[in-house]
């Protein structure tokens, strides 16, 4: 149990659920008085962030920098103020000065934060925030969105006091380049290059004055390059919601992941460029939010108490928040920002032992789980049923269904168990008069490239059929992925459905009417093309349908992982080929099993592809905090592992 005063605050990663649950109880008591006792306000001092030339570069007149902790920029000669910005740097984990935490840099801070990066030799940044939200301005933005910007550095003031002619020489300036940026569900990364830029007397190396030429010295005030190219790697986190903290820890992992293997891949960088024994270390990493304090110091917390997790298999949240704030003020700032540390670490002891293994690792730990790529599914495997069986612990969900378990919309539920969470169902527009008409059993499930790619649904009753198309138009899904056969009434097996669509005329589903185009058979899937209108208005899509065939009697998963790749491949090119936007929808029986399967292996062949890792493991809790069960059994999470498998096995030649 946590303790203060002078006792340990640590707790063993063994106790940290009990413990966890433990400050829940009784309505979260122990955890707010726990967070009430952590020291608020010491007795630091803040006299530069108070200078009358200063205060204006503070964008909160309360979140201030402590003058002992504080950054302290280069002085430019004759410039008030100029070694001033509302940063602070906070020690890590057996190290000081790992990070520098700040706020959301100004306009009139730009330069002053970049000289911040240059002068502390930062290479990663890490940005907490969008730059807008709840149509406010958090953070404005710093970096070029294409190019390249030049930030200038001002000298003093010169000509006659008050006159209308003074001005402010450009003394230097740092030039940003934009190199790389993608996007992905969860966060953006980007590569930026920055560059000293001062006048031609200062270059004491002429090779940086090679590919300048006169239309540059024009452009650039006169100023040329007077330093080498560094590389800046620039992290943002862009799923914080906009109040509170987030419902979800596995996103936030995955970006610390990223950030870490960022951090590790540039240091390494550096020494194999050095000239010298002794490369220069990467200076600390920046981190900002809007104010600084709340975000940015969760994610110090975090990364650091991970480290610390790592070394001595226990953290100290409530130590690591006490420390943290005798640097700068307000850190964790608010009681469910603090709670969130505790459940992500939960989660983290939970995927501790399963790190991101390599592509070239996974058929050996696969083996070494009691499987392999011809024999895996439906075997005695222990490693992986054990894996399996940890996929719903201590996950970190809602379980609100109040939607789903209303009177009028219970017999709407093909499984009872089987529900949408309230936060991410999907809503349907209300019909006037018609209770619970907004209701379907379905989820919006996020993508690798962006989120709410998916729509995770059972298949439809016959008494859904309309609610379901009015599902697929109203969220503009272009693909529905079929995964279960049709319902035969000599057979009645549990896994067959109601056939939802029309096969050779129109058919009309309340406002909508839909024309079967074209059917294409192929070897394991089936191809259809309908199309779609309102009969109000006349609007018209087409809305692609594919229905998967290749399934062994008596069997829950495809006979083929081959084939079902195959079939992941044909959805998302045809995506993307048509440039169509909305989500795909896809259903199983009960909207859980092979649906999971399919969700499943799409983001993880992806990440495959684009980042050379697998982690099923965490994947497969992500996905179970946006729908219950997905991935259902061991089997089919057995089947997942195979798949992969079978991906790598001929990953040269396929390309989604």
């Amino acid at each position: 149990m946590s303790r203060q005063g002078n006792q340990s605050t640590a707790i063993t990663s063994e106790h940290l659920p009990v413990h966890v649950t433990a400050l829940k109880d009784n309505e979260g008591l122990g955890m707010a008085q726990e967070y009430e006792s952590i020291h608020t306000d010491g007795d630091y001092s803040w006299h530069e962030a108070n200078r009358e030339e200063n205060k204006l570069k503070n964008r909160y007149a309360n979140v201030i920098a402590y003058d002992h902790s504080r950054v302290v920029l280069a002085t430019l000669p004759g410039v008030p103020g100029s070694d001033y910005i509302n940063a602070n740097f906070i020690n890590g984990y057996r190290k000081s000065k790992s990070y520098v935490a700040t706020q959301g840099p100004l306009p009139k801070t730009f330069t002053d934060f970049w000289r911040m990066v240059w002068e502390q030799n930062s290479r990663v940044i890490v940005m907490m925030t969008r730059l807008e939200e709840r149509a406010r301005v958090k953070c404005d933005q710093y970096w070029p969105s294409k190019g390249q910007q030049l930030y200038p550095m001002y000298g003093p003031l010169t000509g006659t006091k008050g006159s209308a002619i003074s001005k402010a020489f450009i003394t230097g300036a740092f030039q940003v380049t934009l190199k790389e940026a993608n996007s992905y569900a969860y966060y953006t990364t980007r590569v930026l290059q920055i560059q000293k830029f001062g006048h031609p007397s200062e270059v004491t190396d002429k090779r940086l004055l090679q590919n300048m030429d006169t239309v540059d010295y024009q452009r650039n005030e006169g100023l040329v390059p007077v330093s080498e190219v560094r590389e800046i790697r620039h992290y943002q986190f862009t799923a914080w919601p906009d109040y509170g903290a987030p419902d979800q820890a596995q996103p936030l992992l995955l970006f610390i992941r990223k950030v870490n293997q960022g951090r590790a891949a540039i240091q390494q960088q550096i020494k194999l460029n050095s000239r010298t024994r002794a490369p220069p270390e990467v200076g600390p990493t920046v981190v900002h939010c809007s104010a600084g304090v709340g975000r940015t110091g969760a994610f110090i917390v975090i990364d650091s108490q991970l480290e610390r997790l790592k070394q001595e298999h226990s953290v100290d949240v409530y130590g690591a928040v006490n420390r943290m704030r005798c640097q700068r003020n307000f850190m964790v700032q608010t009681e469910e920002q603090y709670a969130f540390l505790y459940d992500i670490l939960v989660e983290a002891v939970q995927v501790r032992l399963r790190q991101p293994a390599p592509t070239a690792a996974v058929t050996q730990y696969v083996e070494a789980s009691g499987g392999n790529q011809q024999h895996l599914v439906g075997q005695k495997l222990s490693g992986l049923d054990l894996e399996f069986k940890r996929l719903s612990i201590n996950l970190r969900t809602t379980n609100k269904f109040s939607s789903a378990q209303t009177t009028e919309n219970t017999a709407k539920n093909r499984f009872a168990n089987l529900m949408p969470f309230e936060e991410n169902r999907v809503i349907l527009g209300t019909i006037r008069g018609v209770r619970g008409s907004d209701y379907i059993n379905a989820s919006f499930v996020d993508g690798f490239w962006k989120r709410k790619s998916y729509i995770a649904t059972q298949s439809p009753l016959a008494q859904t059929v309309d609610d379901f198309w009015r599902m697929i138009w109203e969220q503009n899904s272009p693909i529905i992925v079929v995964l279960c056969r049709l319902k035969d009434a000599a057979l009645n097996r549990d896994n067959n459905c109601h056939q939802y669509w029309p096969s050779d005329r129109p058919a009309r589903y309340n406002q909508l009417n839909v024309e079967p185009m074209v059917e294409y058979n192929m070897p394991s899937f089936v191809l259809r093309e309908f199309r779609v209108s309102d009969v109000r208005d006349g609007q018209m899509r087409t809305v692609r349908q594919f229905q998967f065939t290749d399934w062994p009697e008596n069997a829950s998963v495809p006979r083929s992982a081959e084939a079902l790749i195959d079939l992941i491949g044909q959805v998302h090119k045809t995506q993307s080929q048509f440039g169509q936007d909305g989500p795909i929808t896809v259903h199983c029986n009960n909207g859980v099993g092979l649906t999971g399967v399919f969700i499943a292996l799409s983001l993880i062949l992806e990440r495959m592809r684009v980042d050379g890792e697998i982690d099923l493991f965490l994947m497969t809790r992500l996905l179970r905090t946006q729908r219950v069960q997905l991935v259902q059994t061991v089997d089919q999470y057995a089947f997942c592992y195979a798949a992969t498998l079978e991906y790598l096995a001929q990953f040269d030649q396929f390309a989604m």
